[in-house]
């Protein structure tokens, strides 16, 4: 969820202060025209080398809502076309017969079942990512720092500020359901929207965004250059964090800049789930612009990655990759946020992605 509130969703690259806020949860595709063109499987570089069992099983993931769901809209070559719930329910069956991690009958199986375009405008990728922090369900002289669930009475109009929540305006209410170590890591996590407390307790407490506080959004990387702390062409989330934890009083006030507060539930899930309502794949899930292509989609994404341990270093990344997440930051019909999982390497990999490229549209064929 790039934020299902500033969600993956390009999350980051908001937080570093080069894109807008991400937001989850907008509906389908309306009447808009995208030049895409037709291209065969064949020239499609490296598909004949991923592994597309991978692709396979996050589609699975999103078959009860595209079989049990209202009809869905996907732009295509010639307009907006109308897939129902039927048509889908013969492709997931389809797909619910191909062996688990075979990559051939996966590769078969999408080749059968839909035709791709060539969407004719510029890719740009990014990346987010499920943070994961310590805490526990109790304050103690380590975990003090609360996390809050939705006040009862909170509207659609502003609400207390960051600063004034931080301050202690909430504390009392009984609204905390856990005490955390990092408020760096905190800060994390509201700006993804989601995330993940080890417990000293012993478990794993999945926080989900459970509303705002409706205050506007700053971007953190703006005040640090604005600061002089940081150069533009420098920003990134990895290097955000790290000034951060190295000037742990100023870091308070820096992100206090940022008004915007989150909320969060327990989602009692043991992974993260995007606004599809499914839960996400890593490398496999993609945040898109739900009013040009709807969830569930096949898309492959030909891009470029952070090469891991060696900044300004990028990789060809190739592969097909499942709409199940959106983002308000998330744009336009070659425009895709990737879901890189909870563990440090995918810290690194969404903190640093930004990639041109092209995106291709697999568009169900109906029979």
């Amino acid at each position: 969820m790039r934020w299902t509130v500033l969600s993956g969703r390009a999350a980051w690259m908001a937080a570093a202060g080069l894109l807008a806020a991400c937001a989850g949860g907008v509906g389908g595709p309306t009447e808009q025209r995208v030049a895409m063109a037709p291209i065969s499987f064949n020239e499609i570089a490296g598909w004949g080398e991923d592994k597309q069992s991978e692709a396979l099983a996050a589609f699975r993931r999103s078959c009860p809502k595209l079989t049990a769901g209202p009809d869905t809209k996907i732009t295509t070559d010639g307009g907006t076309k109308t897939i129902t719930p039927a048509e889908w329910k013969r492709i997931c069956d389809s797909a619910a017969a191909v062996r688990a991690n075979d990559d051939r009958a996966a590769r078969a199986f999408f080749e059968e079942n839909f035709r791709p375009l060539m969407v004719q405008a510029p890719g740009k990728f990014t990346g987010y990512f499920e943070p994961e922090m310590r805490g526990s369900r109790v304050p103690s002289r380590i975990f003090t720092v609360p996390v809050y669930r939705r006040p009862a009475d909170l509207t659609d109009n502003p609400y207390y500020t960051r600063a004034e929540i931080e301050q202690g305006v909430l504390k009392g209410k009984g609204l905390e359901i856990a005490w955390v170590q990092d408020p760096v890591a905190l800060y994390e996590v509201q700006v993804q929207g989601s995330g993940r407390v080890h417990l000293a307790e012993g478990g794993v407490l999945s926080l989900g965004f459970d509303g705002s506080n409706n205050r506007p959004y700053t971007a953190i990387g703006t005040v640090l250059v604005e600061m002089g702390v940081m150069q533009k062409d420098a920003v990134t989330w990895p290097a955000i964090r790290d000034w951060l934890k190295r000037n742990p009083q100023q870091a308070r006030d820096v992100m206090r800049k940022n008004e915007r507060y989150i909320f969060f539930k327990d989602t009692k899930s043991q992974s993260a789930s995007g606004s599809e309502g499914v839960p996400l794949t890593a490398q496999r899930s993609l945040a898109v612009d739900v009013t040009l292509t709807p969830y569930g989609t096949p898309i492959w994404i030909d891009t470029v990655r952070p090469v891991a341990r060696k900044p300004g270093v990028t990789e060809p990344y190739r592969r097909l990759t499942i709409a199940q997440d959106s983002g308000a930051a998330i744009q336009g019909p070659a425009r895709g946020d990737v879901f890189f999982g909870s563990n440090a390497q995918a810290a690194d990999w969404a903190g640093r992605m930004v990639g041109e490229g092209r995106a291709i549209v697999l568009v169900p064929n109906k029979g």
